[in-house]
């Protein structure tokens, strides 16, 4: 249960629920052929390029497809396993995923990575927009700035 003051959460597992909630409720699956590669091609990053960015040890990723996204989960990294989504988007509906998480929890844009990005001020995930695919990432209670890195590895 999210618990909430002023119609924001009050604990942080209640801003990183909204936070991830409101990205994917404005998420909306376009057309395969605007991705300049489809993200379901892409290969999991390694456990140890991802632990390395991350400080974590998680074992080799399961991943799982769609016809529009690629999720890489990655296991033994924490309470909830950390997880790299490849997904089609397009600039519209990654402003409105970001536009809707600002309305229920505060973000920051992180410039010069991708084409468009941003994090809840609450560590824990980073969505990055480029070229036809958003890159999420999942890794709780994370510092912003090592899922940068890793991202930066991942574009």
């Amino acid at each position: 249960m999210i618990r909430m003051r002023a119609n924001r959460p009050t604990t942080l597992a209640g801003w990183m629920s909204a936070a991830v909630a409101a990205a994917a409720i404005a998420g909306v699956s376009p057309s395969a052929t605007q991705a300049a590669s489809p993200p379901t091609s892409r290969t999991c990053p390694s456990a140890s390029i991802v632990n390395a960015a991350l400080g974590e040890k998680g074992t080799s990723p399961t991943s799982s497809t769609t016809p529009y996204s690629k999720t890489c989960t990655y296991p033994h990294t924490g309470i909830v396993a950390t997880r790299i989504t490849f997904q089609v988007d397009t600039s519209a509906t990654f402003a409105a995923g970001e536009n809707a998480a600002a309305r229920v929890a505060p973000i920051v844009k992180i410039h010069g990575l991708g084409q468009a990005a941003w994090a809840p001020k609450v560590p824990g995930s980073l969505y990055v927009f480029n070229k036809g695919t958003t890159i999420k990432i999942l890794a709780l209670l994370v510092p912003t700035a090592k899922l940068e890195a890793l991202a930066r590895k991942l574009l």
